[in-house]
């Protein structure tokens, strides 16, 4: 056995060999040692006395999948090793074979991948003009390619996509293996396109053809507005970035199936910036909230539906099992109906859908004749079908009914025959049949009874109609179940021949399930229609939060209205005290954009956007300690990646630049880059600051406005107003809020007492200083002589 198992793990050395001994998957040598802390089970030996004893450990073949998960969670591959022959027939050692190998990105079950996530497949091929890209989702059947032009680029689709495996060349340099370290690294020697490895690699561990795979968007230049990592973190788009907070896609989700969930991510994610289709999105949320009686239809189609996406995939796989077909078939049933309601839509972009969706109406039929409603887990275990499905699984049903009356019979008329009334007939896997007689009443046993094992409380009999029975008995089962196996292969296989169409059917329900969830957000927290007009102007009135407003009390978040318009207001200074509100107003402008471009109403009474192609924010603190960045060197690096890559088009929300280093330092570099900015970038921006001195540029840049959180001095205290109004903010009240902060008095004091000072040094040595700057010229003297670098769009790789 040990010779086969190393030979097993010799054709798989990178992965977990779980390898199957009866009802158990056991690990040895260096597996278990590894596997054994994961999984939580005791780590034990083989051959206890010998001098080099073998470490072991094994799970439950029963349960494997719980087990599976944890493994693939820490980064490790497993290797399913099978018994791929009937132990009971086997002559020696039972045959086995590697059925699966299971890697965190192709886990090929998606019961093992949580319902609201992904498992990526990144595969990289470096090449003379950067590298070549192609990015597989299993479970959704697509994958998605580009070029990544720079290491910077590459690592952004890793910040971004968190692909769980990347698959590369074996030699590459190690600037590019380094960007990988949170996720697992395997490597082939024959590689071939990024695409064709990345196929390649998946039917080697999967043992099986994949499904037929669509082009999703490109991963570079496609039509998507453009959210790289940071803005996607400091917005809390799909992730909220503290334990128990609350992300947009969470506030959002009133979705009723797990493919819509996951769709609400990705079009939050990646909006689009293509007029036409956030218009079709709008005028469906339009038609929903017009027409309660199909959005009302759609929402009781969708409901307790399993993930139909996923479904598809694992039978394309082969890895279906009945219970997995009736959810398709009930899935198909509701197709008609759900169908002929989005037909009859007056709104175009629902009826489009509708005509989309394929109820393959002959299947659903087929599979509703077919199966039992409630299954087994399993299909070794017989019962998947109806008996009139098929009169031989008929026939086999009712000798094994008969059987058991037989049986029970038998056992009544044995108990009379002998007096023995506490006689019983039982079964077991390894003896068959057997009459079960206590100690006390063995002087009663009948002489034609054959003794066939002795048990603590007595012994076990056969007799010659017993055996006969239990052939007869064990035949009809036995054939009954190869029966009902054969037919489901052979119906499985017919069900993944229809693996495109159902893949579209679910791609359809997703996109209805996401749209009604929008027009349920919409009628629920009161949003409007936003409306998109060419010039760049962005003027949002009354608006709010999308997730902090549904945090606090109905009707006590603040709005607020924001213009920003290319000619006269393109730049907006805000100021203000800290938790005064200038971070919320700032992100829900941003998301109010993110929101319209996702084909989504939005929180404010009226919302004029432009069409944006990207979105960027410097917002909070953070440092990279692992590559020796600090908070300020990190600042830094995010702001030059803004100016090289944004564009008049772009919307850029920053927030304290400049605090990491030394006042005139900060202030000087703040004010600078707000130049670059406005000058040369010309993006919409929103900047919020604590140097006040800021507010100069108003006077001296045409299209710099200065605007400030509001708040009322009361008594000795302040009062946030969380409403934003013209002007500057003369004073960051920081000793205010650091009294609601609960500092000591003490320190309040002595702080009042050193700003005192400082604002008299201050002001003394400001009249010996001129008191106006200069804007900078269009030639930047920080720049090489040839002017400011050259700027790609946020669209290129």
């Amino acid at each position: 056995m040990l010779v086969q198992y190393l030979a097993m793990k010799r054709e798989h050395p990178d992965s977990i060999l779980f390898y199957r001994m009866g009802d158990f998957y056991e690990m040895f040598f260096e597996d278990a040692i590894a596997a054994a802390p994961i999984l939580e089970v005791q780590l034990t030996s083989r051959d206890k006395n010998a001098e080099d004893p073998i470490p072991m450990c094994g799970v439950p073949h029963h349960s494997a999948l719980g087990y599976i998960q944890k493994l693939l969670a820490h980064g490790f591959k497993v290797a399913l090793c099978e018994q791929v022959e009937d132990p009971t027939k086997a002559q020696g050692l039972v045959k086995r074979e590697v059925i699966r190998v299971l890697t965190p990105a192709l886990v090929g079950d998606p019961d093992l991948v949580r319902e609201d996530q992904k498992a990526l497949l990144l595969a990289v091929k470096p090449t003379d003009r950067g590298f070549e890209l192609c990015l597989l989702d299993l479970f959704a059947s697509e994958i998605r390619l580009g070029r990544a032009l720079s290491l910077e680029s590459l690592a952004e689709v890793v910040r971004e996509f968190q692909p769980k495996e990347v698959l590369l060349p074996s030699e590459v340099p190690s600037s590019v293996e380094t960007l990988f370290s949170a996720c697992l690294v395997t490597k082939r020697d024959t590689f071939g396109s990024a695409e064709e490895a990345l196929k390649r690699y998946g039917e080697e561990s999967l043992k099986a053809r994949l499904p037929s795979l669509s082009v999703g968007p490109a991963l570079f230049g496609s039509d998507a507005l453009v959210l790289d990592s940071v803005t996607l973190s400091s917005l809390e788009v799909t992730k909220a970035n503290s334990e128990g907070g609350v992300s947009l896609s969470d506030a959002l989700n009133l979705t009723g199936t797990s493919m819509g969930k996951r769709l609400l991510k990705d079009w939050l994610s990646r909006p689009s910036r293509r007029a036409e289709v956030i218009e079709d999105r709008l005028d469906a949320v339009q038609s929903f909230l017009d027409r309660r009686d199909t959005a009302d239809l759609v929402r009781s189609s969708l409901s307790n539906l399993r993930d139909l996406e996923r479904l598809a995939t694992k039978t394309a796989l082969g890895l279906a099992m009945p219970r997995d077909l009736v959810s398709i078939r009930d899935a198909l049933l509701r197709l008609p109906a759900l169908k002929a309601c989005l037909l009859h839509s007056e709104s175009r972009s629902i009826s489009q859908r509708g005509a989309r969706l394929k109820p393959l109406e002959a299947l659903a039929n087929y599979l509703q004749r077919a199966l039992e409603d409630l299954p087994p887990a399993v299909f070794r275990e017989g019962g998947i079908f109806r008996p009139e499905f098929d009169p031989r699984i008929a026939e086999c049903r009712a000798l094994v009914h008969d059987a058991k009356s037989t049986l029970a019979a038998m056992e009544d008329r044995e108990r009379a025959r002998t007096g023995i009334a506490s006689l019983k007939i039982k079964f077991s896997r390894v003896f068959g049949y057997t009459i079960e007689v206590t100690t006390s009443h063995l002087s009663k046993v009948p002489k034609e009874y054959i003794r066939k094992q002795t048990i603590s409380t007595g012994e076990r009999f056969i007799t010659e109609e017993l055996k006969n029975f239990e052939e007869k008995a064990l035949t009809a089962e036995h054939r009954g179940k190869a029966l009902e196996e054969s037919l489901f292969l052979e119906i499985r296989n017919q069900v993944a021949a229809e693996a495109p169409a159902l893949l579209e059917n679910a791609r359809v329900l997703a996109e209805i399930d996401v749209l009604q969830s929008f027009a349920r957000t919409a009628q629920t927290l009161g949003y409007t229609r936003p409306t998109f007009q060419a010039g760049g102007l962005l003027d949002i009135e009354d608006g709010r939060h999308p997730v902090v407003e549904t945090l606090l009390k109905a009707g006590t978040f603040v709005p607020n209205s924001v213009r920003l318009c290319p000619e006269s207001a393109r730049t907006l200074i805000l100021t203000g005290p800290n938790m005064g509100g200038k971070s919320t107003i700032m992100r829900q402008v941003a998301l109010i954009c993110l929101l319209a471009q996702a084909g989504s109403f939005v929180p404010a009474s009226r919302a004029t956007l432009p069409l944006l192609d990207a979105i960027f924010t410097r917002i909070g603190s953070s440092d990279d300690l692992a590559r020796g960045q600090s908070t300020f060197m990190v600042e830094m690096t995010e702001v030059a990646r803004i100016l090289k890559t944004a564009t008049v088009d772009s919307l850029v929300i920053i927030d304290e630049i400049g605090r990491g280093t030394s006042t005139y330092d900060g202030l000087s570099l703040a004010w600078s880059l707000l130049e670059y900015l406005h000058l040369h970038v010309r993006a919409k921006t929103l900047f919020a600051t604590h140097f006040h001195e800021m507010s100069a540029l108003e006077n001296t840049l045409p299209g710099v406005k200065n605007a400030s959180v509001l708040v009322e001095k009361w008594k000795d205290s302040i009062v946030f107003l969380y409403k934003l109004g013209a002007g500057v903010c003369g004073r960051s009240y920081g000793i205010e809020v650091a009294k609601l902060a609960g500092l000591p008095s003490e320190v309040l004091v002595r702080a009042r007492q050193i700003q005192g000072h400082l604002e008299s040094e201050s002001q003394r040595s400001s009249r010996t200083r001129s008191t106006s700057l200069a804007p900078m010229s269009g030639q930047l003297a920080f720049f090489e002589e040839s002017g400011p670098p050259d700027k790609p769009s946020p669209l290129d790789a």
